[in-house]
């Protein structure tokens, strides 16, 4: 009974919401005027969540706060508000990670222990590096871009603390159920607009399209969105937007890839802690039908390329773990992936290569292969991605954006800015963080890295995302192992 509150709890307080909204339409309330209250209000509704999540689990438990620097109190607070914290923009996470590095600071100052970090840390802080060097060259000269910092210190920060793997489940648990709230919120705010926009449901789920309408603050947030703001004459004539911003708009957090990412990290952590017997099955179904339903909503094809791919192992990964099945859910897998791919093969097709990418990728490529050793330095592709694009122009599709600040592939991003020793760093750094996965026998590090490979086949960046859960599963791998160590002791 336990088990089923928070999913009937979400289910029918969204139910209400939803009601409500419905009726204000009928009331003739739900226009693109009013969207801007619906936006706050769907802000504080994610934080009624939230606060009503962490009040669940700190209830029955006692703190001691006048000597918070003594114990793990203030880096569990901030480590939680940080995980969370990504669901919204960005320099709303750069507070939150000062407030951690803070934290962890204070500890480390108070117990005066320093704990071994893995080996790939210092991979990771050589990607770091390389970037220092690749501003040799630059229009803004050598210097340290302060961008990278947080791969120096967010690591190191990961080796001032040992926080116990139960605890770190809990921390898990409100990350996970924070994120079962930002996709119930996310529905809730797609269906005001759905109703204003009186838009066709069925073509919004099945294409890619936008719509037109007068929304307040939104051309301020598409050209934030977009870097490249020449690429359109006149900002105050914009009036088109992708579908994914009347989804995602009330974060800030537009991109479906990056929303799509956060979805598919909870749905991983949702998993891992279903075998860990922290979350019920009925949490974890809820989670995967709302995730399911917001990646299409985003028209992320990222995302359903990645959740297919993730229930998939994951369910493999639970039969070979408590079954006896393992081989014939094999077969069922292959058949049913076969089957799903007759009936929707164009998408996964278009998300290895469509048009557009493609053509971005063949500009990375022709790039590369006059600038093999070296490239443009750090942070300055553009203006060499844009010539090289002049020099093919009769070799391009007409597709290809005018503005372009990388290619939509990590590691030729990485080659065109540090030449082959940048594509060597990068794939160093992620084959090191793959066998410590294997090793340690770590699920969520092994589908983690299976989901940035995929993300960095089609993207680029999100650095900062992908080293705060690279961490933070590492720190659970690091706490289990210590667990079976001691066992065996």
């Amino acid at each position: 009974m336990q088990h089923l509150r928070f999913p009937v709890i979400v289910l029918i307080l969204a139910t209400i919401f939803a009601g409500t909204i419905y009726v204000l339409h009928l009331q003739g309330l739900v226009t693109a005027a009013n969207e801007v209250y619906a936006r706050f209000a769907a802000v504080g509704l994610f934080f009624a969540g939230f606060l009503g999540i962490v009040w669940q689990k700190i209830k029955n438990h006692s703190f001691s706060w006048g000597d918070f620097y003594k114990n793990h109190t203030l880096i569990v607070v901030t480590l939680t508000v940080l995980l969370v914290s990504l669901f919204f923009r960005r320099v709303i996470t750069e507070w939150t990670a000062g407030f951690f590095l803070i934290a962890s600071l204070i500890f480390f100052l108070y117990s005066r222990k320093f704990y071994a970090p893995p080996k790939f840390f210092y991979l990771i802080i050589a990607y770091a590096l390389l970037m220092f060097l690749g501003t040799i060259g630059t229009p803004n000269g050598f210097h340290f871009p302060e961008q990278t910092l947080r791969f120096y210190l967010m690591p190191l920060a990961f080796c001032f603390f040992l926080l116990p793997k139960k605890t770190l489940l809990q921390i898990g648990d409100v990350f996970f159920k924070a994120g079962t709230v930002f996709l119930t919120v996310s529905l809730l705010y797609w269906f005001y607009n759905f109703l204003h926009l009186d838009a066709n449901f069925i073509g919004w789920v099945t294409g890619k399209t936008g719509y037109l309408a007068e929304m307040v603050g939104w051309r301020e947030q598409a050209k934030y969105l977009m870097q490249g703001a020449d690429c359109l004459k006149n900002w105050a004539e914009l009036s088109w937007f992708s579908a994914y911003f009347f989804v995602s708009t009330w974060t800030s957090l537009h991109h479906p890839t990056t929303n799509s990412m956060l979805i598919l990290v909870a749905l991983i952590t949702g998993f891992y802690l279903y075998y860990e017997k922290i979350v019920s099955k009925w949490e974890l179904l809820l989670y995967a039908v709302l995730a399911l339903f917001v990646i299409q909503l985003l028209q992320s094809r990222f995302g359903l390329v990645g959740f297919l791919f993730l229930t998939g192992a994951s369910g493999l990964y639970y039969l070979k773990l408590r079954t006896k099945y393992f081989k014939a859910g094999i077969v069922t897998y292959i058949l049913l992936g076969g089957a799903g791919f007759l009936m929707i093969g164009n998408r996964f097709l278009d998300f290895a290569g469509d048009s557009t990418r493609t053509a971005l990728r063949s500009i990375g490529i022709g790039y590369i292969r006059d600038n093999f050793w070296w490239g443009t330095g750090f942070t300055s592709p553009r203006a060499a991605l844009e010539k090289q694009a002049e020099k093919m122009q009769e070799l391009l599709p007409p597709v290809v954006p005018s503005v372009i600040t990388h290619v939509h592939n990590q590691f030729l991003d990485d080659m065109v800015q540090f030449g082959i020793l940048g594509f060597v760093v990068l794939v160093g750094m992620l084959l090191a963080i793959a066998i410590y996965a294997i090793k340690n026998r770590s699920y969520l590090l092994q589908m983690f890295l299976c989901l940035v490979l995929l993300f960095m086949w089609i993207e680029a960046g999100m650095f900062f995302t992908i080293l705060t859960f690279i961490l933070f599963f590492t720190a659970i791998t690091e706490a289990e192992r210590r667990n079976s160590t001691t066992i065996k002791n």
